[in-house]
Order: C-alpha cells, then structure tokens, then sequence
C-alpha cells in the first residue's frame, strides 16, 4: 500500500504547469516515465518501503567535554529507513557553553536546546548490508540567550571606564549541514559510525551590543565550521 500512495505522491509532484495563460490543460506524467522513477526508487523491488526505525546518540560532544574542551552538548536522532536507501532523520540536542577567552578576557555563557533535520542517502544500498557508507544533509535552527562580559571600556570621550555586561541577550540561528559517513553493525541491531559535518550559517540574529561567540548545534560562530559525531545506533527489530 505505501508502494501505491509513493507512486501516487510522484506523479502529483511532476505534473507540469500551463504552457500559456489560456491553456488550463495540466500534463500528467506518463505511464513509461512512471515506471522508470519507481525503478530508480526500487519501488518496483520485492523489498518492503519501510525497514524500519533507529535512534542514536552521539558521543563526541560529551567525550569533548569531558576531555577539558570549552564546549558540551548532547544529542539523541530519530531515523527512518526507506528502502534501506532514504534516511529522514530528527535530530534534537542540547548545548551550552561557560567559558573565558584568555587573551581578551571576555566572558560568554549560554546553553539552549537545537534541532536539526534532514536525510541520508545509503550510496551503497545495492548491496543490502547492515554497515553502509551514506551522504547528507541538514538544516539546523536554535533559540538561545547568552550572557557577554569583560573587562570594562575606556570612554573615549570622557576619558572614564565604561562597564562592559549583557545578560540575556536572545539570539537565533539557521544553518545547513552538508556530512558523509559510515556506519558498521556492532552485534544484532546495534551500530556504531563516524559522520563529518560541514556546516554553514544562514542567518544569525546580532545583538548590537554583542555577537553570540558560540551557538548551541552549530559551535563557534564563523560564518562556517565544520563538526563530527561518533554515534552509538539501536535498530529496532521490524518485520
């Protein structure tokens, strides 16, 4: 039945729109150029569309931690496995920073949760193994507030210091993650895998008293950064 409403779903999305304004007729696609879009999707296979559901979590951001770095966070992903070729994925963490920059003395703090979500594809699905190599994407989002301060400002005018502390500014950030990775069965149902993210932001809100140095999900602010996960998988046995 799934079979039928994906079919039905393609054939929705590729109708085309009027050549003119005059013509209202809309071209449906044919049954040939059907067949071969079920084929590229393995529709037409004995296979059953959905193989099932995984949830994982990842285990750099608390290792890194844990190993003195300035950064943590924690993430748990839900996965969907379509074809053993399509991997919808929902990922939903949770980071925080309270560090102090040595050379500037500046101080930031913040912890709010994120989210990301996005698809992997098995570029390896042909051969119907446990372990596969997969390529990605992402698209993150996070609502946090953050506090900034340091040492304080000499008024340039008066000559006197000038305090220098914000608390609670709120910021917001999208981005886009591209990634590849693999992903190897450890025993019956459980998997472990590397992934490597390269990330780019799409829009931050600033403050103007004060950029947001590090944001949850995505890590220090650049314009990019790049990221990785050591994730630890449980595939939930389906028939």
């Amino acid at each position: 039945m799934l079979r039928y409403i994906i079919l039905l779903v393609i054939n929705l999305l590729f109708v085309s729109v009027p050549l003119s304004a005059q013509t209202k007729k809309m071209r449906q696609v044919t049954e040939p150029e059907r067949s071969k879009i079920a084929e590229w999707l393995d529709l037409t296979d004995s296979i059953p569309v959905f193989q099932g559901v995984s949830v994982m979590t990842d285990l750099v951001g608390p290792g890194w931690y844990a190993f003195g770095g300035d950064f943590f966070s924690s993430e748990v992903a839900l996965e969907v496995n379509l074809l053993n070729r399509f991997f919808p994925v929902l990922e939903v963490g949770y980071g925080r920073t309270d560090a102090t920059n040595e050379d500037t003395d500046l101080h930031y703090k913040t912890a709010a949760p994120y989210f990301r979500v996005g698809l992997n594809y098995n570029v390896q699905y042909k051969k119907k193994s446990p372990g596969y190599i997969f390529a990605g994407g992402r698209l993150g989002y996070t609502s946090f507030e953050y506090d900034v301060d340091g040492p304080p400002m000499t008024d340039p005018v008066w000559g006197n210091e000038v305090p220098f502390r914000f608390s609670g500014i709120k910021g917001q950030a999208l981005w886009a993650e591209l990634m590849i990775g693999v992903r190897a069965e450890i025993y019956k149902n459980f998997h472990m895998g590397w992934s490597f993210r390269y990330k780019v932001r799409l829009n931050v809100k600033d403050s103007p008293n004060a950029s947001p140095w590090y944001i949850p999900g995505f890590g220090a602010s650049d314009n990019t950064a790049f990221g990785a996960t050591y994730d630890i998988v449980y595939r939930i046995p389906w028939k």
